[in-house]
C-alpha cells in the first residue's frame, strides 16, 4: 500500500474516532448541561461511560497503533501529518497509561459528580459533594503516578493541560505578578473609597438573551455556525468549526454576569469557528490546549469587552434592549470596570482574578500531595480568601462550591488561567503594534480586523502548533508577564 493510501485510511480511522469524541465531549455533554431532565443522569452516565470505552478501544487498537508507528517520523510527512501524529501519541499515551476499567470508572464518576455538585450548590451544602471530591482527588493521585513526573505529582497534571508546564514555572509566574496585583488592589481601594457603589441592572433571561445576541454579533460570532443555551456553568462545546455551542449562565438581578460570560465564550467560539476545516479528521481541528483557548476568551471578555471603545460601539443599541442602561454613559461604563475584591471567581475583575486562581492552585497542590484534606477545604479556602483578598465566604455556594471544574475532572487546570491571562495581553500588544490601537479599532466597529489578525496568526492553525509556538510565531516573543502588568496599570490609572 502506498504512503498516500495509508494516510487516507489512517485519516478515515481518525475521523471515526472524532465522531465518537465529539458525540461524548460535545453533544452528550452539552445536552446533559442544558436540557437533560435530572432523572436522566443514571442512564446518561452509562451511555457516556460506554462512549468513552469505545473511544479508548479505538485509540488502543493494534491497527491504529501500527499506523501511528508508520507515520511517526516518516520522511514523507508534511507539517500537518507530523503534528497529527505528535498529538495522537501524546493523547493516546495519557489514556493508555490508565487501566481501561479505571478510565471507564472515572468517566462514570465525573458524569455523576457534576450532577451531585449541582445539587450541592443549590442546597448550599459542601458535605453533599465532599465524598465525590474525595474520589476525584484519589483518582488524580493515581493518574499522576501512571503518567509520571520528575519533581512533583502536580507536574503530571499541569503537563496534561499544557505540555512542558511545571510547578516551578507556575511558581515563577506567580512570584512575578502577585505583589504587583496586591499593590494594584490597594491602589484601587484608595481611589474607589469615595465613589458611590456602581449601578446594577436586573433583567429576565429572555431580555438578557437578546443583549447577548447583540454583543456576540458585534464581536463577530457566527450564528449560522453556533448557538447559545443556558446551563449551570458557562462553557463552550465545539462539534466542528461549523457547530459551536455556547452554554451561558446569568443572574437576573445583575446583567453583568451574563454579559461577560457570553463575551468570554463568544471569543472562544470565534476561535473554534475560524479553524481550518481541512484539519477535521486529523485531531487538529481544535485549539492546541485549554490554555490557548482561554487566552482568547480573556481577550474578548476583558481587553475588548471592558474597553471604552466597545461600550461606545454597543451602548445605544444595548440601551434599546435594556432601557435602564439609558442615561449616564460614564456610570454605565464604570459599572463594568469596578476593581474590587469579590468572593466569586466568575465575578472577579481583571486585577483580582488571578488571585482567585492562585488560591485554587495552592489548594489543588495541597489536595494532591495530601497536605490538605477535603475535610479541611472549607477552612483553608476561607483563610486564603481572607489573606489574599481581605474577604471571607459566608457559605459554600460562594466558597468551595462555586466552580464546576473539579466535578468535571479538571484537576490541575486552574494554573493555566495564569498563562492565559498573560498571553491575552501579549496578543493585544501585538495587535496594537500591527493594526493600530485596539480601543480605536473596536470603537470604529473594526473588530473584524482584530479577528482577522488572530485568524491569520492563531486560529486557522488549530492544534498544528502548540500554545507556546503560536504565541512566539504571532508576537515574536515567548510569554512575558510585563504585557499583562502594563495592561492592568493602563486600566487602573
Amino acid at each position: 500500500m502506498s504512503y498516500s493510501s495509508r494516510l487516507a485510511e489512517f485519516r478515515e480511522m481518525i475521523s471515526h474516532i472524532e465522531y465518537v469524541k465529539y458525540t461524548l465531549n460535545s453533544l452528550l455533554f452539552w445536552d446533559k448541561m442544558t436540557y437533560m431532565p435530572p432523572e436522566g443522569i443514571e442512564y446518561r452516565s452509562k451511555v457516556m461511560a460506554f462512549t468513552a470505552d469505545e473511544e479508548y478501544r479505538m485509540l488502543s487498537g493494534n491497527r491504529f497503533k501500527n499506523y501511528v508507528e508508520y507515520f511517526d517520523g516518516n520522511r514523507h510527512n508534511d507539517v500537518v501529518t507530523d503534528a497529527m501524529v505528535r498529538r495522537i501519541k501524546r493523547n493516546s499515551e495519557y489514556i493508555r497509561k490508565i487501566p481501561e476499567d479505571e478510565y471507564s470508572e472515572y468517566i462514570r464518576l465525573i458524569a455523576v459528580s457534576e450532577q451531585v455538585w449541582s445539587e450541592a450548590r443549590k442546597a448550599n451544602d459542601y458535605n453533599i459533594f465532599k465524598p465525590y471530591l474525595e474520589q476525584i482527588v484519589g483518582t488524580f493521585r493515581k493518574f499522576a503516578e501512571y503518567w509520571g513526573y520528575e519533581a512533583a505529582p502536580y507536574d503530571a497534571l499541569l503537563s496534561y493541560y499544557e505540555p512542558g508546564v511545571t510547578t516551578s514555572m507556575i511558581d515563577s509566574l506567580v512570584a512575578a505578578i502577585k505583589d504587583e496585583l496586591t499593590a494594584l488592589i490597594k491602589k484601587e481601594a484608595e481611589m474607589d473609597r469615595n465613589l458611590k457603589p456602581a449601578q446594577t441592572i436586573a433583567a429576565d433571561g429572555k431580555t438578557q438573551g437578546r443583549l447577548w445576541h447583540l454583543l456576540l454579533e458585534k464581536i463577530g460570532f457566527s450564528f449560522t455556525a453556533g448557538r447559545v443555551d443556558i446551563g449551570e456553568h458557562p462553557t463552550i462545546l465545539a462539534n466542528s468549526p461549523s457547530d459551536v455551542r455556547i452554554v451561558n449562565s446569568f443572574e437576573e438581578n445583575d446583567i453583568r454576569d451574563g454579559i461577560f460570560n457570553v463575551l468570554h465564550s463568544g471569543g472562544k467560539g470565534i476561535y473554534q469557528q475560524s479553524i481550518d476545516k481541512g484539519l477535521l479528521g486529523t485531531f487538529l481541528a481544535e485549539a492546541p490546549s485549554n490554555t490557548m483557548e482561554e487566552s482568547v476568551g480573556r481577550l474578548y471578555e476583558n481587553i475588548i469587552g471592558r474597553s471604552r471603545g466597545f461600550w461606545d460601539l454597543v451602548y445605544d443599541e444595548a440601551a434599546e434592549i435594556i432601557p435602564e442602561l439609558k442615561g449616564d454613559f460614564d456610570e454605565a461604563f464604570r459599572s463594568v470596570n469596578i476593581h474590587k475584591p469579590s468572593l466569586i471567581r466568575l465575578d472577579a475583575d481583571e486585577v483580582t482574578f488571578l488571585l482567585h486562581i492562585i488560591i485554587r492552585y495552592e489548594v489543588e497542590r495541597g489536595l494532591l500531595d495530601g497536605s490538605l484534606s477535603v475535610d479541611d477545604l472549607q477552612t483553608v479556602w476561607a483563610d486564603k480568601y481572607q489573606e489574599y483578598l481581605g474577604i471571607k465566604p459566608n457559605n459554600d455556594r460562594e466558597g468551595v462550591l462555586q466552580d464546576i471544574h473539579w466535578a468535571s475532572g479538571y484537576f490541575g487546570y486552574f494554573p493555566t488561567y495564569i498563562i492565559s491571562n498573560l498571553a491575552a495581553a501579549q496578543y493585544a500588544a501585538a495587535i496594537t503594534r500591527d493594526c493600530g490601537d485596539m480601543d480605536d479599532l473596536v470603537r470604529d466597529g473594526r473588530i473584524g480586523e482584530i479577528n482577522k489578525w488572530m485568524k491569520d496568526n492563531v486560529y486557522r492553525y488549530g492544534a498544528v502548533y502548540d500554545s507556546n509556538e503560536l504565541l512566539e510565531r504571532a508576537t515574536g516573543e515567548s510569554l512575558d508577564p510585563k504585557y499583562y502588568l502594563d495592561y492592568l496599570k493602563s486600566r487602573t490609572t
